[in-house]
């Protein structure tokens, strides 16, 4: 160290520590701090999957409701097999066949109508 004048403060530079001196290995305490911290993340991250799990399964019960659902109304607005006619699209190259009591079917032009 450099003789200072008298009066002059010293900073932090000329602090004196036992930062070098110390072992550079890691102390046993922080290493089972680490295992027990890397544990607690592993028990988190499987309650995390055990609840995706569950809702997934939810999710799955909830589509076959719908499928379940789905199926009972569109065959209860099937029509009986006294009204059912074969009816065939004229996008498909059938002749267009109306139903009793219905204006004769237009033939369209694009894939979607608009009526107002």
């Amino acid at each position: 160290m450099t003789a200072r004048p008298a009066g002059v403060s010293r900073g932090v530079a000329d602090l004196r520590t036992l930062g070098g001196l110390a072992d550079k290995r890691t102390p046993a305490y922080k290493a089972y701090l680490r295992i027990s911290f890397l544990e607690l993340e592993r028990a988190r991250h499987g309650q995390e999957i055990g609840a995706v799990q569950r809702r997934l399964e939810f999710m799955l019960r909830r589509c076959q409701e719908i499928d379940a659902e789905t199926s009972a109304i569109l065959a209860s607005v099937a029509p009986s097999p006294a009204q059912a006619k074969l009816v065939s699209s004229p996008a498909r190259g059938g002749a267009a066949q109306s139903l009793p009591n219905d204006a004769p079917a237009k033939p369209r032009q694009g894939r979607f109508h608009v009526s107002y």
